[in-house]
């Protein structure tokens, strides 16, 4: 996926300035960059939900905006931060809608596995208002797998925000596993430890402007972290090997 000078202008000012960067298949993209720098608008945008005031996006060649709303649809998969908690229908009617209608044998089994792989199974006949957050954000999550015809693009806006740990360790994985199949994923994140050990490359914004972009390793030097972010960083090395990135002060 191609993202070409997008800018973003609203109310007058530009939410997101001339915006160009690459997502690779078979890649986990962290969006990082403060509160309000404009993460979930671009994330919006590449889903083509936002049209921009300039540039274009791209997916093998065709313009994101300009695709009819079923086949988008089925190429492009969008968790949005917060989903309305109060739709009166069960685990199973929220995920099958990802379905987009389609009843066949292997649209059944793709609806069966997601379930299952979002650990839904118990909580399939459930009314989704009566559910924790944290089990609604499965749903929608689960949803958007059942959307996507694989390869395709999961784009994610803090998906791990309201999970708990152990939930929040499996959904990286299934993430890592879509990815590992020739999916595209790109999810915003404040943890930026979870980036820079997690994944595989980063777009770092800070007030509407892309920053750099790149390998997190290279993206996330304790410089630019600082001057992003107003605080310090430091690096700590794993038992596995790999670094994670803390505030300084913690």
């Amino acid at each position: 996926m191609d993202i070409d000078r997008i800018t973003i202008r609203m109310g007058g000012r530009a939410v997101l300035e001339d915006i160009s960067a690459q997502a690779k298949p078979g890649c986990i993209t962290a969006v990082l960059g403060p509160n309000a720098t404009g993460k979930t608008t671009l994330l919006r945008t590449i889903a083509g939900l936002l049209r921009p005031s300039s540039g274009h996006v791209h997916l093998d060649g065709e313009d994101v905006h300009a695709m009819r709303i079923r086949d988008r649809a089925r190429r492009i998969g969008i968790v949005p931060q917060r989903f309305r908690p109060d739709v009166p229908f069960t685990v199973t009617d929220i995920v099958a809608m990802g379905l987009n209608g389609a009843t066949g044998g292997r649209h059944q089994q793709a609806l069966a596995e997601a379930i299952e792989t979002c650990e839904l199974g118990d909580l399939a006949n459930r009314a989704f208002p009566g559910l924790s957050v944290g089990q609604q954000q499965r749903v929608v999550i689960a949803r958007t797998l059942v959307q996507i015809e694989s390869p395709g693009v999961l784009v994610l806006d803090e998906p791990l925000a309201p999970l708990d740990l152990r939930h929040a360790g499996a959904i990286l994985e299934i993430l890592r596993k879509r990815a590992a199949a020739g999916d595209t994923i790109i999810m915003s994140l404040h943890d930026l430890g979870l980036a820079s050990s997690g994944c595989d490359d980063a777009w770092l914004l800070r007030e509407g402007r892309l920053e750099a972009a790149g390998p997190p390793g290279e993206v996330l030097t304790e410089e630019r972290l600082q001057w992003v972010y107003g605080a310090a960083f430091e690096r700590l090395q794993r038992r596995d090997g790999r670094e994670w990135i803390v505030p300084a002060d913690c």
